[in-house]
Parts: structure tokens; sequence; C-alpha cells
């Protein structure tokens, strides 16, 4: 039998046609390819720079490679990658130690996940095993990820196809929307009703709430809404999840979002800038709570990874030390200002909204209903301007603006110019 091995002709490397291979489910991608960032711009490759408003999905809250996190990550690299998820580090001991001194819990625990959908599924599992059951409350609107724990809380229908069977004894509320006015002690009462029905099957686990629906267009709960829901959960013996993954450490103004309830909620969930581009998430609260779930139930390989770790210290440092919630406010009085000279010249822009370093407004036709068309021309035409927007929303008429927190005033007038630019394009026609 010849055993040897059949020698494999490699291509030429200069002839490879170097074209994305990528599957088209991960969605299309906006713009070119870039190849380097900065502060809050991207370079392509072929050296054109873009604005990016979309701050890394999020992620990017310090901006792309911030130096403070760059210089941790590279000399974590070099001292130790990885370890796999029952071996411990040094830096991650540091990460948890820092985060938890930082979140409103007596007695915190840090649970750490390599991504915000699958701190989402440990809060569940959290949730289950603390209470000792098993059905959720969660919001429309809501987006909490795309595995299947998540994506059975995510509002958006769409991005359940294929998905297999929806899950049981998930109960959905219907929160106010900010931008029709509604009112909200009938939406608190409602809540309550539901809520109340849920508990009387004696299997409600958890209430699950983002304080701010920004995948959904930068939508705002208010405070008192939240806090009724809150209520409510707890007279059922149900825990109140508030996910922080796009809100926390400071995007909206403050360290954390739900620092504006009556009630320190029971888990909050972290991830996005934590990692500022590094993946990494966490679950948090009380230890009576998180050390309900018993050991090795909730690991995976990546988790407290010592690089993202490492990038998780330096950025914790970076929002304390800078006071990164101060800078959020400043930005979103600069945008909320921009946004209401916009309203009054681009008719078709309505609903302005910000919530600290988060905004979002509505395109609307002329007959003054949602424009989907609308949001997604202006998309293209921020794109020509070099300027890099998302759409969404409920009615996919929104268009979201979400840079990076830490950039300088000549950055800042760059983005409203471009954002005046891009809408002139659409009222002319361009």
């Amino acid at each position: 039998m010849d055993t040897t091995l059949e020698t494999v002709e490699r291509p030429d490397p200069d002839t490879v046609d170097r074209s994305s291979r990528e599957a088209r489910s991960t969605g299309t991608r906006l713009g070119p390819v870039f190849a380097e960032g900065h502060g809050a711009w991207l370079t392509a490759v072929d050296g054109t720079d873009y604005f990016d408003a979309t701050a890394g999905s999020g992620a990017v809250s310090l901006g792309h490679q911030h130096p403070a996190v760059v210089d941790a990550v590279v000399a974590q690299a070099r001292r130790l990658g990885h370890t796999g998820c029952k071996l411990g580090s040094d830096v991650r001991e540091e990460m948890t130690a820092q985060l938890a001194a930082l979140v409103p819990f007596e007695d915190a625990r840090v649970l750490p996940t390599a991504t915000g959908s699958e701190a989402i599924e440990a809060a569940l599992k959290v949730a289950r095993a603390a209470t000792g059951r098993n059905s959720v409350v969660a919001l429309d609107r809501s987006f909490h990820g795309k595995t299947a724990g998540a994506l059975a809380l995510t509002w958006r229908q769409s991005l359940k196809e294929h998905s297999g069977p929806a899950p049981q004894g998930i109960w959905r509320i219907d929160p106010p929307d900010p931008r029709a006015g509604d009112d909200n002690g009938a939406a608190e009462q409602q809540a309550r009703s539901l809520i109340a029905r849920a508990a009387a099957t004696g299997d409600l686990a958890a209430v699950v709430i983002e304080p701010v629906q920004v995948t959904e267009g930068v939508l705002e709960l208010p405070v008192r809404y939240i806090d009724a829901v809150a209520d409510e959960a707890r007279k059922a013996g149900a825990l109140v999840v508030i996910d922080e993954i796009y809100t926390g450490l400071g995007r909206c103004g403050r360290l954390f979002r739900s620092e504006l309830l009556s009630h320190t909620p029971d888990l909050i969930v972290l991830g996005k800038t934590l990692g500022n581009g590094s993946p990494i998430a966490a679950v948090t609260g009380p230890a009576a709570v998180l050390d309900a779930l018993p050991a090795g139930v909730q690991t995976s390989t990546f988790s407290g990874n010592p690089v993202s770790c490492a990038a998780a210290v330096a950025v914790l440092d970076v929002v304390v030390n800078q006071d990164v919630p101060a800078r959020a406010r400043e930005l979103g009085e600069y945008l909320r200002e921009h946004g209401q000279e916009s309203m009054r010249e681009f008719e078709w822009i309505r609903d302005w909204r910000v919530v600290g370093g988060l905004a979002g407004f509505d395109c609307i036709d002329s007959a003054g209903q949602p424009s989907p068309s609308l949001a997604r021309a202006f998309t293209r035409a921020a794109l020509a301007e070099r300027l890099l927007l998302f759409s969404g929303g409920p009615q996919d008429a929104s268009v979201k603006i979400v840079p990076s927190l830490m950039m300088s005033q000549a950055d800042l007038r760059r983005l409203t110019d471009l954002l005046d630019a891009t809408s002139r394009r659409i009222s002319e026609g361009v």
C-alpha cells in the first residue's frame, strides 16, 4: 500500500481571488473593506477614510485602536493568550475584581462570557437556577441576541427564521413608544397585568429589560415604566434582569443606565464597550443570585480569555479615570441641538431622539408616514459622503447614530457636517 502523501499544489498568492467567501447569512456588508482604524475613523483598503458613526456595532465606544486598550492587548498577547474556560489567569481575576467594584451590588460577582448573546443565555440560566422556575417576560421591540435563548426574547420575527420551534414560556409586553406619545400609565397597567398573569402560573423566573432599545432605533423607556415592571416582577418573586450590553459603561451618560431606577436590579448584563472591540461580555449580580448556578453549568472555551480580559481592564480604567459618562453627556447635548436644527430644516426628518452618546431619528414620506426607503437612501447617501450609519427601527424607517464617545471637537463638528451634507443630498435628490 502506497502511504506516500500526495503533494498538494498551492496556488500562487499573487493570483488568488481575494473576494470574500463569507456566507451571506451574516448580513450585507456596509461600504468597502476596511484595513485600519483610528479614533472615530476607519480606513478602507484603497486608503479612503470614513467616519464611523456605528462604533463597531456600538462596541468601540472609546474609538478604534484606543492606545491604552491596544497596549494592554499587545502586552497580554505576548505574555499569555489563552487558558481555556477551566483554567484561570491573573488578568481574569483582575478584570472580575475591577468590574465587581463598579457594579451596584453588595458582594458582587461577575460571570464572564465571550459575547452578549452568551451573557443573556447565562443570565437566563442564573434566573432559573435562583428561582426554580422557567418562564420569562420580554418586551416588544427588544433585541437580546441571536442564539436560541436570547433570540426567544428578541422581538423581530425576521431574525427567527430557520431557528426551529418557538420556545415555550415567553411572555411579551408592549412598552411605551417615545415617538407615539403613549400613555405611560396605561402601558404600566398593561405590563403589571400581564406579569401578574405570568406569575399566576407559578413559573415566572425573570423579566428582561433593555432600558434603551437601541437596535430598534434608540427608543428610550421611561424610568417610571421600568420601575413599574420591576416592581411587579419582584412581587412575583421573579428576577429583574437589565440588559445593559449597549447602554452600560458610560454610553448613556451614566456608568449604568440602571442607576436611574428606584431599586437595584437583580442582574445587570454588560458587553460591547467592555472590550472596546475585543469579544467579552459579562453577567453581574450579587453572589447570592449568581452563585445559584452550579459549578460547570455555564462555561465556554473563550469566556474570560486573557487577551479580552486585558482589554476590559484597560477599558474600565479609561471609563472611570477619563469620565466617559460625562463625555457621553456632552456628545448628547451637541447631537440634540443639531437634531433640532435638522428637523427645522428638513421636513422629512422627525422624532430626533438622544440618550447620552446615542441618537436616532425617523424618516417620513410626504404623507407623514414612516419611510423605510428614505432611511435606506439616507445610509446610502451617507456612504457617498464617507459616513457610516445603520438604519433600522420598528418600521425600518429609523437612522441610528452611535459614534465614539472620545471624539475631538473637530471630529464632532465633522460628524454633524457630514450629516448635514447627507441630508442635503436626500433633499436635492442627488
